[in-house]
């Protein structure tokens, strides 16, 4: 047994302790436990320091801690997380006095290497010591760097060989690989490591095989055996290699893995004899990895702003340190890389060779030369990425780019754009155009070409399906994407005002995305876009900041089809817009009443009107004009404070997202027979009834799959928990739904826990009310996600049968909650308690063996440090 792997065993396991059960530990025992956390965790870090040569000198000493550990387990059962012997007040004694005797023996060692090195420097009179324990270590990634490596050692941890490391290129899948590869501590502890890049070509059809693969990883395990089979069948290579690695403890590295086919051979090519052995596996790709059975899995994250301002003064200064007047400078330069580190080490060593009187200008340039020229090299390793996507992927991508740096996108709006922009043909599968726009965007996520903001509840039953909330790009994918575009004429940005060309820039092009809203209250930038653009022009996306004063909008492009001006506020309605009878997508920010000439916007299919947030009128609702029902080709109705007039003798047949109407709205559903979403916001007037009665009208709609209604405004009486109306039944096609202040009470939950087809629900602010919510037997046959949040809850109990495919749960700012019988959740990913009561948070750290292995458990409290 290793040292290191030894005092990670006690770490890890007292660690957890404290996690599970602090909240009944009486402060004695977990003050001891504390206290050999905080030393073992500092030990461990001696031990990591170490080169071979101090481990050589000091064997016997390092030998002696792994049997003062090895009996302190046997004794104590640790290993199996026996608490019993924390809380026992007779057996809390001989716990205390082992765990300070082991303590007192990790101070000796450490004493003992020092007293070494001051014996070195008097007959070397350099840093010795500082040499001996100062390794060359990655910067920054030490939480996912110290994860992987205890997980790689750990014992109970060997049900599955497989580790997968993902994120996107240059991010460091590889130096953390490759740090963990030659650490000391894995060597020592692995009979066997094997490095192997798969890269780009492997696959069939291209250079690089599966064979190949096999043939260099039996290379480095047994050279005479791939001899002996270099003329075999790749089965009999790939028997070969099991039979070398069996029964030995192997570490095996398969670095910048693409091919979809890769996870078919890690599962045949590998014995797993349960004694600890491990395949890591990198790509930036994370389907690749869909069909193994992952112990680990790493979702690489940027660096932050310190970590980054450490590697890029490591890399510019290399063995001396920065000059103080560099360092604001050097700072804002280094946040600038946004934290990947591909875009560090290129900065680096540019910035290395240009004076220090340049780097206040770098700092400071919004587009500096020596960033173009980092973001020109990064983009010959990116390009790889791009080049593999089919032709409608790379569309979609770049067009992202026509958003500004660090926009947080809304994944509806981009789909909804990248619809209208036609970039997909009818012939796409047998699937709607909204579904083939959100596979593209999941494809781009699981490559990592994308960056995802905020995730969708139902993103976290799957680690390979990322439901996408709002997504983005990061700063190299920004600009390879905006350069990208300028080579294929996808779309041109103005985001400055060059007089002297922006004739020349804006000619031809038919996608103009402004950055910079102000833009058009320059005359000459105006009349310019109007003139030039005229005839070309079919999407004008006004993406610049918010702008609350009205400016000039080019409403004179006649053949204008989408126009994005939600950005930009406009006082009333512009009328001018009406011209432009060819517009399919319009999307605006104006206050007041839409005019019955809307309807010659014929072929209009999504129509979005938000009002200005400064201004609310109270009570004032608007219904649209009755023309509205004349627009038959709208698919998609976004129009916060309006509502739907009453229904003639004619309907909408391609409506199927209608948001933010009130219930006024809910009685003309009959005109929208094919509504797949439904958003309703209630605002109670003082002398209201029932605000409830719309949901009479939903449960007509038989094809509708998402609905939110959210009273905006609730009252509640103390202690009256019945609306006047029963609940109502819900559609079976329903699949997710969100309320919000309805006040009902829990024996009404009932019609929709027999929901068949409902996957997520979302209860926020006394949805439903009342001390206790108990679930009927088989309640919720398919559903997939719950949120429960603002909740009067006291006590939650689910029956036999219920939730059996629940996956994530989270419960947030439920005060008062403190009992909770859950029962065993066998399919649950994810679970998160946040700012709940203290006996809420013990039940859950205290139940995590009954939850799927590898669930992620988050229990997060405001009032703690």
């Amino acid at each position: 047994m290793a040292v290191y792997f030894a005092v990670s065993v006690v770490h890890r396991v007292i660690s957890e302790a404290i996690k599970r059960v602090d909240v009944l530990l009486p402060p004695p025992s977990l003050k001891i436990l504390e206290f050999a956390e905080k030393e073992l965790k500092s030990f461990r870090n001696f031990v990591e320091r170490l080169d071979s040569k101090s481990r050589e000198r000091m064997s016997a000493s390092l030998h002696g801690i792994i049997h003062t550990i090895e009996a302190y387990i046997d004794e104590y059962g640790f290993m199996y997380l026996d608490m019993n012997i924390i809380v026992d007040e007779e057996r809390y004694e001989d716990v205390s006095r082992g765990i300070h005797s082991l303590v007192e023996q990790l101070k000796k060692v450490e004493k003992e290497y020092y007293t070494l090195q001051e014996d070195d420097q008097k007959e070397v009179v350099s840093s010795s010591s500082s040499r001996a324990v100062s390794k060359s270590k990655m910067v920054g990634l030490c939480d996912q760097r110290r994860l992987l490596k205890d997980d790689l050692i750990l014992p109970w941890l060997a049900d599955s060989i497989f580790y997968f490391i993902f994120g996107m290129a240059g991010i460091g899948k590889t130096t953390l690989s490759r740090e963990i590869f030659e650490d000391l501590d894995i060597i020592e502890w692995f009979e066997c490591r094997v490095w192997v890049t798969a890269g780009f070509e492997w696959g069939p059809g291209n250079e690089r095989t599966s064979e190949e693969i096999t043939e260099d990883i039996l290379a480095q395990v047994d050279p005479e055996v791939l001899k002996m089979v270099m003329g075999g069948s790749e089965e009999e290579k790939i028997e070969a290699l099991k039979e070398s690695l069996k029964g030995k403890r192997y570490l095996i590295v398969l670095d910048d893995a693409w091919n979809e086919n890769v996870g078919e051979y890690l599962q045949s090519s590998f014995p797993d004899d349960r004694n600890g052995s491990h395949v890591v596996l990198t790509s930036t790709v994370k389907y690749v990895a869909r069909d193994v059975n992952l112990k680990y899995f790493i979702d690489m994250r940027l660096l932050d702003k310190e970590e980054s301002w450490d590697l890029l003064r490591q890399k510019v200064f290399v063995g001396v340190s920065c000059p103080p007047h560099l360092d604001d400078a050097g700072k804002k330069i280094a946040e600038k890389c946004d934290g990947l580190p591909l875009t560090i080490v290129i900065i680096a060593d540019l910035l290395s060779k240009v004076p220090e009187s340049l780097w206040i200008d770098v700092a400071t340039k919004r587009k500096h030369k020596l960033f173009v020229d980092a973001y020109n090299q990064i983009s010959q390793v990116l390009n790889s990425s791009y080049e593999i996507l089919f032709d409608v992927f790379k569309n979609c991508f770049l067009y992202m780019g026509a958003f500004p740096l660090k926009y947080e996108i809304p994944k509806s709006r981009l789909i909804n754009l990248w619809i209208v922009e036609e970039f997909f043909d009818h012939t796409m599968a047998d699937k709607t155009l909204e579904h083939n726009a959100a596979f593209v965007l999941w494809y781009l996520a699981l490559r990592s070409l994308i960056m995802v903001y905020q995730k969708d509840i139902s993103s976290f039953f799957n680690s390979f399906n990322p439901h996408i909330k709002t997504c983005g790009l990061h700063s190299t994918w920004w600009h390879f994407c905006q350069t990208k575009a300028r080579e294929t004429n996808l779309f041109h940005v103005l985001d400055c005002y060059n007089e002297n060309d922006i004739e020349e820039v804006i000619e031809g092009h038919t996608r103009l995305s402004i950055h910079n809203n102000v833009l058009f209250s320059l005359k000459h930038v105006y009349n310019s876009i109007e003139e030039i653009c005229a005839s070309t022009a079919r999407s004008l996306l006004c993406f610049g900041p918010y702008c609350q004063y009205m400016v000039p909008v080019c409403f004179g492009l006649k053949f204008l089809r989408r126009l994005d001006a939600l950005n930009i506020r406009f006082y009333d309605f512009p009328l001018a817009v009406l011209k432009l009878v060819k517009l399919r997508y319009l999307a605006l920010t104006c206050n007041g009443t839409l005019p019955p000439s809307i309807s010659d916007l014929r072929k209009l299919q999504y129509l979005i009107v938000h009002p200005h947030l400064s201004i609310k009128s109270c009570g004032v609702l608007f219904n649209l004009p009755m023309e509205i029902w004349d627009m038959k080709r709208l698919k998609h109705l976004h129009v916060t404070g309006y509502d739907l007039p009453n229904l003639g003798d004619t309907s909408l047949q391609e409506l199927i997202t209608l948001l933010d109407v009130t219930t006024r709205s809910c009685m003309v559903l009959s005109g929208v027979p094919n509504l797949k979403k439904l958003g309703i916001k209630i605002e109670l007037a003082p002398d209201a009834v029932d605000p409830l009665y719309c949901f009479d009208h939903i449960s007509h709609l038989t094809k509708l799959e998402s609905l939110k209604c959210v009273i905006v405004n609730p009252e509640f009486k103390l202690g009256v928990v019945s609306p006047v109306l029963s609940f109502p039944c819900f559609s079976f096609s329903l699949i997710k739904l969100s309320l919000s202040g309805m006040g009902y009470p829990w024996k009404e939950m009932s019609n929709i826990a027999s929901l068949p087809n409902l996957e997520v629900l979302k209860l926020r602010f006394n949805a439903f009310r009342g001390p206790e919510w108990e679930v009927e037997e088989n309640g919720f046959p398919n559903l997939q996600a719950l949120l429960v949040e603002d909740i009067d809850l006291v006590k939650l109990k689910w029956a036999h049968g219920s939730f059996n495919y629940l996956e994530v749960l989270r419960i947030r700012h439920c005060y008062k909650l403190e009992e909770l019988h859950l029962g065993n959740l066998p399919t649950i990913v994810e679970v998160e308690v946040v700012d709940c009561s203290p006996l809420t948070e013990w039940y859950v750290k205290n139940n995590a063996m009954k939850y799927s292995y590898g669930a992620r458990l988050f229990v997060r409290s405001s009032w703690k440090l």
